[in-house]
């Protein structure tokens, strides 16, 4: 079974409330969540007023669905002042970010089905509101177990986000029927929030369209892809048999059709929701993850192919995305940035902080845990080193320093099974204090490319060793 969402609360803050006329949102230092916790999503409520010159029956769900079509969002997280930023979602419609929220956070809309208060309401002459309650992804991925351990946005980098919502200019209440005039927008912005033992930097996930225009194929960005689907219905959709390569590893293949690939995601995944499964009535299942643990996902770009091309490739991809070496410092600078003069802070991977055991591929999709100078802990741990308004740093401590200097003198003494030395079991000890460096994997591959923090690590264990030794800075 997935991992039950753990959004208990929303908090609304100061300006998080607005009468929309066609833009609106919030900027950079605006949206507050209570200390202690992280945020999994925005929470979007949204109050309609719409004005009947007679009695009107309810709109159909179709009617419905193209009211939420009305809307769009776009969320950006800056990372410091240095012109770094995430952006999750980009001018993506309510309608199409109630299917991502789905898959993601396996959450509907709230007020799509309601006749009494919601969207579902029929109208009497005068004034009618209509209320609904939309979810911006922003950490939990349902279908990983273990997503509660590392998912979800600090409070730091909520106030580092910035929204804009939009209103578009057709009236859909008009276009359904003469009789109604949609008058008026309120809308109250809260973060959806879990507890979180520890000060966390979470890395959001992303929606992206991905097309190739006149060719048989498709590729994700890099990351750790939740989702990859062909917008249009399953039924009667024109992809045909396919061919699915996830992280490199081949996954379907001839006879493989899109309904295929949902067939084998139901037969893994036989408890899906109701509200999921209408997913399909919008869009064609190319590649779905079904729940599992967090090693048992594939990681890197997924790629799909049509065996005979007979239409154009429309996708949509749902995914957490691979850092790079500046984003991940970017993000540790921005948070030691808001500190007290003289405070500083060590970040460390959480999957090692939370005891996960994990392929190191998947360590960078964890994000990172914050350990400030007055926390215990804060000199156990290797880890990015920053104080305030500086830059961070590779930072291993002294004593683990030593012990990896005594490791390493243990693993190049001459044996018979290692006449010079053991220097595989040398990478390994390299290794095993990289595995607590945020950006110490910057390839899907993992460790089979080398990242500038893998090397700063090096360096600092080769100079170690060699403080027992100069023979010994040869190992590495």
């Amino acid at each position: 079974m997935p991992q039950e969402s753990t959004l208990t609360t929303t908090v609304p803050f100061p300006k998080g409330r607005l009468t929309l006329e066609r833009d609106g949102g919030f900027a950079r230092g605006e949206m507050r969540a209570p200390a202690g916790t992280v945020t999994d999503a925005i929470v979007m409520d949204v109050e309609l007023s719409v004005t009947a010159s007679g009695t009107t029956p309810a709109l159909t769900l179709t009617q419905r669905i193209s009211v939420l079509a009305l809307f769009s969002a776009s969320l950006k997280l800056h990372l410091g002042d240095g012109g770094g930023t995430l952006e999750p979602i980009t001018g993506v419609t309510l309608d199409r970010l109630r299917l991502d929220a789905l898959r993601l956070l396996e959450l509907d809309v709230e007020g799509l089905e309601d006749a009494t208060e919601g969207l579902a309401k029929s109208f009497v002459t005068g004034s009618n509101v209509l209320k609904f309650r939309a979810y911006l992804p922003t950490g939990h991925c349902a279908k990983v177990r273990e997503s509660a351990l590392y998912t979800g946005l600090s409070p730091e980098q909520l106030l580092d986000a910035e929204l804009s919502f939009s209103r578009g200019e057709a009236d859909p209440f008009r276009t359904v029927a003469a009789a109604l005039t949609l008058s008026s927008v309120r809308v109250t912005f809260s973060p959806g929030t879990k507890k979180a033992e520890a000060r966390r930097l979470g890395v959001p996930p992303h929606i992206r369209r991905v097309i190739n225009a006149e060719s048989d194929t498709i590729t994700t960005p890099e990351g750790l892809v939740m989702d990859l689907s062909h917008e249009g219905a399953l039924a009667g959709n024109q992809v045909g048999i396919i061919t699915v390569r996830a992280g490199g590893v081949l996954v379907a293949d001839d006879p493989a059709t899109p309904s295929r690939v949902y067939a084998d995601y139901l037969r893994k995944y036989p408890g899906v929701s109701t509200e999921e499964r209408t997913i399909t009535s919008y869009r064609t299942p190319i590649y779905v993850a079904a729940p599992n643990v967090l090693t048992r996902h594939y990681s890197g770009a997924v790629w799909a192919r049509m065996k005979d091309k007979v239409t154009e490739w429309n996708g949509r991809a749902l995914y957490v995305p691979l850092l790079t070496h500046d984003q991940t410092m970017q993000m540790v600078q921005a948070y030691a940035a808001r500190l007290e003069r003289g405070r500083a802070i060590v970040a460390v991977c959480t999957a090692l902080y939370e005891g996960m055991q994990l392929e190191d591929r998947l360590l960078p999709y964890t994000g990172m845990t914050v350990l400030t100078d007055r926390d215990d802990g804060f000199a156990d741990f290797s880890g990015l080193y920053c104080v305030a308004g500086g830059t961070p740093q590779v930072y291993v401590p002294e004593q683990r320093q030593r012990q990896a200097a005594l490791k390493v003198r243990d693993a190049m003494l001459q044996t018979q099974q290692h006449p010079t030395g053991n220097r595989r079991l040398v990478r390994s000890i390299v290794l095993d204090e990289c595995r607590w460096v945020p950006g110490s994997v910057t390839d899907p591959s993992g460790y089979d490319v080398v990242s500038k923090v893998r090397q700063d690590v090096t360096a600092i264990l080769r100079d170690a060793a060699a403080s027992l030794s100069a023979g010994l800075a040869n190992a590495f």
